[in-house]
């Protein structure tokens, strides 16, 4: 069982956008996870413990960013966690570059890909979501503040 996490971007980082209601271009609308960025621009992607790749979307075409819904999270790496007992599944969107393929298994810290502006996206960002194992979505913070050593 998995307790220790680490964040999925580099120190020193920051959080743009957290789990919630959020106005973006004058609109509210909910924000189903974290939103990072590295405060020294490094992009790499990591992995936040021990995991197994079980989605590996690496066909972005950005002539399609803003016309074709597929190609709204840039490349896309799904995870398979179990964290605290439970499995999880995380997201992690806006990846111009991946680094791993399906049914790889990644030690926490691996370089899974690099975030980029890429997608529905107004800025280079890594998008960092949760689910349960029947894809119910659950807010990453409480799990991620209780697991970061």
């Amino acid at each position: 069982m998995i307790t220790n996490l680490i964040r999925p971007v580099l120190e020193p980082h920051k959080v743009t956008s957290g789990y919630g209601w959020r106005f973006l271009n004058g609109k509210q609308n909910f924000h189903d996870g974290i939103d990072y960025i590295n405060k020294n621009d490094e992009r790499h992607v990591l992995a936040i413990t021990k995991g197994v790749v079980i989605y590996d979307q690496d066909n972005y075409d950005d002539t399609l960013r803003w016309t074709n819904p597929t190609h709204s999270a840039g490349n896309m790496i799904i995870m398979k966690y179990n964290i605290h007992g439970i499995d999880y599944f995380i997201r992690y969107l806006h990846l111009i570059h991946n680094c791993v393929s399906i049914s790889d298994v990644v030690e926490q810290g691996d370089v899974l890909g690099e975030y980029a502006d890429v997608g529905y996206s107004f800025g280079a960002h890594l998008h960092f979501d949760m689910y349960l194992k029947n894809w119910k979505k659950v807010d990453p913070t409480p799990i991620m503040m209780k697991g970061l050593s």
